[in-house]
């Protein structure tokens, strides 16, 4: 693992965490929208820190709970897990945070106890809540002027890595995770289908791993530009009648890994008719709703059906290091910057066009 250095500026007065009167955060309601309220500043217990939020992006995840389109995300939640922010309070027991410290979040809060994370796939954990997307409201996202998060799920950001890249990390690190559990993708022909935020680190991932060449696939022809410009050696429109084929030529060949970031029944049909014999699709988006796939042919071509759900804290670091190293295409990405005060305009905004990262941030 790499060790990436860091520095800390304390602020002048710690006590400044206890700061007087509520705080503003976002509420998420599946098929109504999303609103401000108002809530106490959160005190951390031990083990966790109070962080002052500097940029929180919104998922996919988000606007399809907004839509009433997302299997898990369907009741009232606390919004926020893809964040950056300023360590302002530590509670009893925090030894490797300081006061003063730029922070991203790892949002997938493991038990650290069952046979899963003890196995080093904490992503699996059999007791895995959420911050910033938990229907049980166990825990309150950092789409709010503060929010609190145990130490553990807290990096420290680089002083290299400026706040928005900061805020993508944790994107990022969904596409490490599935290409490293996609098997051995160095000199591999890899596809990804759908050129979203997701798809284009996808694009990224795959290169940082070794891949030999990638090919990216979408209806929108900005997005497969964009994808092209973070390295993607094809781009073909989904839509067309022979897009497989333009796919096929693209590659090289027969794809040996297929990262499905739209996870519809048409793109898992394309994705196996890509797929070489002993090819593995890697199912990266969130299924909106079950779907077939041609069994006897993954029966006898040996093809492996892989799920990919969020990451681990080394995939959080892989990601973290990218980053540092000027990997992350931060410009392509981050479309637009709203407000806190704007939530239910940059949620519309994210939702109406899915070609880039929309941030809020709390700064008055």
């Amino acid at each position: 693992m790499t060790t990436i250095p860091t520095t800390t500026t304390a602020l002048t007065n710690p006590a400044a965490a206890e700061v007087p009167g509520p705080m503003r955060r976002a509420v998420a309601e599946p098929n109504h929208g999303v609103r401000l309220e108002t809530a106490p500043i959160p005190t951390p217990a031990p083990g966790q820190a109070l962080v002052r939020s500097t940029l929180i992006g919104i998922c996919g995840s988000d606007t399809h709970a907004i839509a009433g389109q997302h299997p898990f995300l369907t009741s009232r939640y606390l919004p926020g897990h893809e964040a950056t922010g300023t360590v302002i309070a530590l509670g009893d027991g925090v030894a490797e945070l300081t006061v003063g410290q730029r922070v991203l979040l790892k949002p997938n809060v493991a038990c650290g106890d069952c046979q899963n994370c003890g196995a080093g796939r904490s992503n699996a954990c059999e007791n895995l809540t959420w911050i910033g997307c938990d229907p049980s409201l166990g825990w309150a996202g950092a789409m709010a002027d503060y929010f609190v998060a145990p130490e553990r799920n807290l990096f420290p950001v680089p002083d290299g890595v400026d706040d928005p890249t900061a805020a993508l990390v944790e994107c990022l690190a969904t596409p490490v995770h599935a290409v490293r559990i996609a098997g051995e993708i160095k000199g591999s022909r890899v596809v990804v289908l759908g050129a979203g935020t997701i798809g284009v680190l996808c694009v990224v991932a795959a290169l940082h791993a070794g891949a030999a060449s990638v090919v990216v696939t979408d209806l929108d022809p900005g997005k497969l530009e964009r994808a092209k410009r973070a390295g993607a050696h094809g781009a073909v429109q989904a839509g067309d009648p022979d897009v497989n084929e333009q796919v096929l030529a693209e590659l090289g060949g027969p794809a040996d890994v297929v990262l499905d970031c739209v996870t519809n029944q048409r793109s898992l049909n394309q994705a196996v008719a890509l797929l070489r014999r002993a090819g593995t699709l890697a199912v990266v988006g969130v299924p909106p709703r079950d779907a077939t796939l041609p069994m006897p042919l993954i029966q006898d071509w040996e093809i492996r059906i892989q799920g990919c759900a969020a990451y681990t804290e080394a995939d959080m670091q892989t990601a973290l290091t990218i980053a540092a190293d000027g990997g992350l295409p931060t410009d392509e990405i981050v479309s637009r910057t709203f407000g806190l005060d704007e939530v239910d305009e940059a949620f519309a905004r994210a939702k109406a066009d899915s070609s880039g990262k929309v941030l809020v941030t709390p700064a008055r």
